[in-house]
């Protein structure tokens, strides 16, 4: 009889042995892995020092005149217009490639356009929209006039970005 019970404790502490390694595993919690997508190309813009391409600014009754050095393009810059009746002027001196490109963005619903562009030989064009694909003639200053459209609705007055190429 002895030996039954000796031989019925083996069992039974075997049987314990056997769950505590199974216990370990079970409690053992590892991160849960997810599967996430990762663009492996970088890119790296150039940052452009917009204010090194502003030569001067003015004012003069409703017009802003923003003197730019379009030898620098592409330039950038955040502008903004606080009169209903204001305009931005963005004299782009020096310019001799063959093609303008300008496009507005803006941070909210505005009435703001490309009025028109002034070449060297004081002869004007336009109206045009919130972007802008104009061949040069000829080299010199040109002028980019920004303002409302009286075409349209809705406020000119905010804050917006402008790009040109």
């Amino acid at each position: 009889m002895k030996r039954s019970i000796s031989k019925s404790k083996k069992v039974t502490n075997l049987k314990y042995l056997a769950l505590v390694p199974l216990f370990l595993v079970a409690c053992k919690k590892e991160p849960k892995i997810k599967d996430q997508k990762v663009d492996t190309v970088t890119t790296i813009e150039k940052p452009v020092d917009s204010l090194s391409t502003i030569l001067k600014t003015e004012k003069e009754s409703n017009q802003n005149i923003v003197t730019v050095d379009a030898s620098k393009m592409p330039i950038r810059l955040n502008l903004e217009i606080t009169n209903p009746n204001d305009q931005i002027i963005l004299r782009l001196e020096n310019l001799e490639q063959a093609q303008i490109k300008g496009y507005l963005k803006t941070e909210k619903p505005m009435n703001i356009r490309f009025n028109q562009i002034r070449m060297p030989d004081n002869t004007f064009d336009g109206p045009f929209g919130q972007t802008i694909e104009y061949n040069t003639k000829q080299k010199g200053e040109y002028w980019l006039i920004l303002a409302k459209s009286n075409m349209a609705e809705g406020t000119p007055v905010g804050k917006f970005f402008v790009k040109i190429e």
